[in-house]
């Protein structure tokens, strides 16, 4: 007996549809984060010679239980979420708000670099699990987003960001933020 095309049809149909089905979805992460302390360091035209005339600012943002000391290293236990390369118009002065940045590796505007290692070297957005001082954990985030918005002289932002690993992360930061330039 031939097999009847239409039949062979419904029989592949299925078959993609359960596999599609079983697919799974990108997981979230157990608990959102919030963040309550924040520091952004302002680096300028750092990628000039590279021809991006962006200015560069790090967004560092720390849960409860995590302080910086004196020399600036962090001390405690919790979270710190990091972007090392957030990017701005070349006449910004700050990170601006009402403004959603975007994982980017063009260093255009309103952008920020992907997590990176290189060779255990991390750069661009990820997140440290600290205890007692030390990093038990980094995660990478590979794509998303953050919107910043100002009321009085508390910063507001909404952090929502995809690990390597296709995890959703969501964290919030509800506090002033404070504005370094290196030595």
């Amino acid at each position: 007996m031939k097999p009847v095309p239409h039949i062979v049809f419904v029989i592949v149909s299925v078959i993609v549809s359960v596999f599609v089905s079983c697919t799974p979805a990108p997981k979230p992460v157990p608990a959102d984060d919030v963040f309550t302390l924040g520091q952004v360091t302002r680096y300028g035209a750092h990628y000039q010679d590279e021809g991006i005339p962006s200015n560069v600012y790090m967004l560092d943002v720390y849960s409860d239980g995590l302080t910086l000391n004196e020399q600036n290293k962090i001390e405690g236990t919790g979270k710190n979420l990091c972007f090392s390369d957030v990017f701005t118009l070349p006449t910004d002065t700050r990170l601006q708000y009402d403004v959603t940045y975007q994982a980017d590796t063009t260093g255009n505007a309103d952008t920020f670099l992907p997590g990176q290692d290189f060779d255990g070297n991390i750069n661009g957005a990820y997140l440290l699990d600290i205890r007692d001082g030390k990093v038990l954990s980094i995660t990478l985030f590979q794509s998303g987003t953050f919107r910043m918005t100002q009321s009085a002289d508390t910063t507001h932002i909404v952090f929502e960001l995809v690990t390597t690993t296709k995890s959703v992360y969501k964290a919030t930061f509800h506090a002033p933020l404070t504005y370094i330039r290196p030595l």
